[in-house]
């Protein structure tokens, strides 16, 4: 797993699972290692609640501040 810090949470990734960052968005948009398919998105609101939207290739796990993403496929 990959770790990150975003806006205070921890962000645990799958190595196969490429990050982008938009600060000024509070978003984190999880795409594949070849960059061509979304995998998720993080955000957070003005009240620092956690939205997730999800596809169906990954998982989120939530626990207090970490946040943990998984795959649901093999790796190749």
């Amino acid at each position: 797993m990959k770790k990150m810090t975003f806006n205070g949470f921890t962000l645990n990734y799958h190595e196969s699972i490429n990050v982008y960052v938009n600060e000024e968005t509070k978003q984190v948009i999880f795409i594949s290692k070849n960059n061509d398919e979304i995998h998720g998105v993080l955000e957070l609101d003005e009240d620092n609640k956690v939205k997730i939207h999800p596809r169906w290739n990954v998982n989120f796990s939530i626990e207090n501040t970490e946040v943990t993403i998984g795959v649901n496929y093999e790796e190749e």
